[in-house]
Order: structure tokens, then C-alpha cells, then sequence
């Protein structure tokens, strides 16, 4: 588990919250474990709690645009 991997995870996350497909970050973390990302890295991910509120925001403007 690198931090090229936790950053490609991350930036998957952020383009997941903007497809207006999806309202909470669980929804994300389930589609990014589906997709084959490692659950240690969507924990640690699941760990920092302003992280996981930003993606949560963007699913929200997402959905309101």
C-alpha cells in the first residue's frame, strides 16, 4: 500500500462525487471496493473525517447542478 495508490483512491472518490450518481461517501466507498481498491486504503481514507465530509459536499453540489 503506497501513497500513489491512497492518491488514486482519492482522486477516484472525488470523481465518483461529482458523477451525480451518488448522495453519501458509503455509497463511494462501496463502488471504489467494487472496483478494486483495497479496503485498507478506503479505511484510512474513512479515517479523516474532513475527507470524507468534502466528498460528501461535492456529491451534494454535484446532485444540485
Amino acid at each position: 500500500m503506497s501513497d500513489e495508490d491512497f492518491f488514486a483512491l482519492r482522486e477516484r472518490a472525488y470523481e465518483l462525487a461529482n458523477s451525480k450518481h451518488y448522495k453519501r461517501w458509503d455509497q463511494i466507498a462501496y463502488a471504489l471496493q467494487a472496483e478494486g481498491f483495497m479496503p485498507s486504503l478506503i479505511m484510512r481514507f474513512n479515517k479523516d473525517t474532513l475527507a470524507v465530509m468534502m466528498i460528501t459536499r461535492c456529491c451534494t453540489l454535484a446532485r444540485q447542478s
